[in-house]
């Protein structure tokens, strides 16, 4: 019995043309996605276009300048403008060492020109201690501001020590 041999062949390798469509796809995605994200970007970039425009078109008014600024009468000029004691002399007495003295000090002189102590002097100012510091190291000490023109007006400065540094209050003085 003769059989006759049949060629054997071999199975197709399909690798190649499975690694070609996976390229194809991956390439596909990555072009999808950079499309998506630069259509977001762009309108992105539209939007922040649009809102610099609308800020560069807004009408702001003016600040007024003129300092001290009276809120009830705002054409008013007749306010006197304070005259801070800028010397770097500090008023003597308390309880505070320079640094913090000098800090009450300025504080002193914003509240005395708001309260209507128009030039006030640290040469003629006076320092007393009215209480001793409490048991969380608080004192109080009253400030008689020398006002530059022979009066004199009394401030009551707390000091408060909090983490190493000491915080200055000052009360308005009472009408």
């Amino acid at each position: 019995m003769e059989t006759n041999p049949v060629p054997q062949t071999e199975p197709k390798n399909n690798r190649n043309l499975i690694i070609g469509v996976v390229i194809a796809v991956v390439l596909c995605c990555c072009c999808l996605v950079t499309s998506v994200a630069g259509y977001y970007g762009y309108q992105a970039y539209l939007e922040a276009q649009r809102v610099a425009q609308e800020i560069q078109n807004l009408d702001i008014p003016e600040i007024p300048t003129d300092i001290p600024f009276n809120p009830i009468d705002p054409d008013s000029t007749d306010v006197p403008i304070p005259d801070f004691d800028v010397t770097g002399d500090v008023p003597t007495g308390g309880l505070a060492d320079e640094t913090t003295r000098y800090t009450a000090w300025l504080s002193v002189q914003i509240v005395a020109a708001i309260s209507g102590c128009a030039a006030p002097t640290a040469a003629g100012t006076t320092i007393a201690v009215t209480q001793q510091p409490d048991g969380n190291g608080v004192w109080l000490e009253e400030w008689n501001v020398d006002c530059g023109d022979g009066s004199f007006m009394p401030f009551t400065v707390t000091f408060t020590p909090e983490n190493g540094i000491v915080n200055v209050t000052v009360d308005m003085p009472s009408p």
